[in-house]
């Protein structure tokens, strides 16, 4: 059906009635010679919805005129994409198929006032103007997201600073004392722990199967007889008897205890690394730890010497285990150097493993002797050393490799030792009783020997 040219009547701004879906009327059948001219006119006249009074749709050339009657492809010659205006609640009806065909289908778009509809050829939407096309929506959503971050960002900051800056405060408010007092007891549990799996108590190999067997009695001239270490018992005994004795209400802020304490929590610690480096059969690092061990209990020592013992409880408490201690790592540093030198096939010019062997006691005996000759001359310290050095000698004479001059060496160097730490402490006492003897002259009263008595019993 063509539309004439004349659109007829202007429609009202608002219609009467809702919009309704234009149809295309069926096709008409063709007139007869018997039709009037009455009813071609009024064929052609144009129709509204107002006019009508009936509810049917509109299918005249002006109604379809007035409602924005276009082809659905809404194209035109060469395919390009038309807008149209309509006005407000005004219907666009197409065709199917993109052009006015006898009885295709059409379909109705509604469009507020002012609207476009742009529509690519074959009566699809020009791509990039749809809700999905990712423009300034997605650029919105993109900054507001950042905005969401930061925030969260800056609220996540600010409660980290706060829980940071409360636990610091709470930290801070704690009696160090009682914090040292709590890691030294940690500690001797770790130590005594770790004692327990250097003799199999876990599982593990022990320290004589360990390294390969370079701690065995027989692997080096230096290794102790097994015997030797059942000195341990002793010293972690000790060492209880230190951490029991340090939680005792006058030891806790003693100058002493505050110096000290820290220095053989971290021996104990060591001691359980070396443990364990010498059950993973690291030598390198089981030596550079028992190194460390050897300084820190050197450290612990002058400590001491710093701030003698009060007590003689304090000394048997304190002091005594600490020197034990500090007298069996001395040889047992001794024995795992032997051992790593041993391992690395070391042969320092030419000389035979004897006498790198006496050198070692004789380097022993030195550092022995210097630290027995500080304060009233370390007893314990020397008891341990000459400890190890006297089961070495019995090794090497009733054991692997046999090295009779090497015991003889090692029972003079004991000799050498005792010596010297009991010169200092005889010293260090005979100078303490004429100090007192003296304070004690000082406060008797002065004998007069002049006049009196004496001048009259001349006579």
């Amino acid at each position: 059906m063509s539309t004439p040219k004349n659109p007829g009547p202007k429609l009202p701004d608002k219609p009467v009635r809702p919009p309704t879906v234009a149809q295309e009327a069926p096709a008409a059948a063709p007139s007869s010679d018997t039709a009037s001219v009455l009813e071609r006119l009024k064929a052609a006249q144009p129709r509204t919805a107002a006019a009508s009074g009936d509810d049917g749709p509109s299918t005249s050339p002006a109604a379809t005129a007035a409602t924005g009657t276009a082809s659905a492809g809404g194209t035109t010659g060469g395919g390009a994409t038309r807008t149209l205006d309509v006005p407000s609640g005004a219907t666009i009806t197409r065709a199917a198929g993109g052009r006015a065909t006898p009885g295709g289908s059409t379909r109705t778009l509604d469009a507020p006032s002012g609207a476009t509809t742009p529509r690519a050829a074959g009566g699809k939407e020009a791509p990039g103007t749809g809700s999905d096309a990712g423009g300034p929506d997605a650029a919105e959503r993109l900054r507001v997201a950042a905005v969401r971050a930061r925030a969260a960002a800056n609220v996540t900051g600010r409660v980290i600073h706060r829980g940071s800056s409360a636990t610091a405060r709470h930290v801070s408010s704690w009696d160090r004392d009682i914090v040292r007092q709590v890691v030294v007891t940690v500690c001797a549990i770790a130590c005594i722990l770790g004692s327990a799996a250097g003799v199999e108590a876990f599982g593990g190999p022990s320290i004589r199967d360990a390294a390969g067997g370079l701690f065995a009695p027989d692997a080096t001239l230096l290794a102790p007889s097994s015997t030797a270490f059942s000195i341990w018992s002793v010293i972690y005994v000790g060492l209880v008897a230190y951490t029991v004795f340090q939680w005792l209400p006058s030891q806790r802020r003693t100058d002493r205890q505050r110096h000290l304490g820290w220095t053989v929590a971290a021996s104990m610690l060591l001691n359980l690394a070396w443990i364990l480096s010498a059950q993973a059969d690291r030598l390198t690092l089981s030596l550079v730890v028992i190194m460390l061990l050897f300084f820190a209990l050197l450290s612990a020592v002058r400590t001491m010497n710093d701030h003698p013992n009060e007590t003689r409880l304090e000394g048997a408490l304190v002091d005594t285990p600490i020197g034990l201690y500090l007298g069996w790592v001395l040889l047992a540093a001794a024995a795992n150097w032997a051992a790593f030198l041993t391992a690395a096939g070391a042969d320092l010019f030419g000389w035979s493993g004897v006498a790198w062997s006496i050198l070692g006691i004789s380097a022993v005996l030195v550092t022995a002797a210097i630290i027995c000759s500080t304060d009233r001359g370390r007893l314990a310290v020397a008891a341990a050393t000459s400890w190890g050095l006297l089961w070495i000698a019995v090794e090497r004479v009733f054991g692997q490799p046999f090295a009779m001059n090497l015991a003889f060496f090692a029972v003079l160097a004991i000799f050498l030792l005792l010596i010297t730490a009991g010169s200092r402490r005889h010293r260090v006492d005979h100078e303490y009783r004429h100090w007192l003897r003296a304070q004690q002259d000082a406060r008797r009263e002065p004998v007069h020997l002049g006049g009196g008595d004496y001048e009259d019993s001349r006579y």
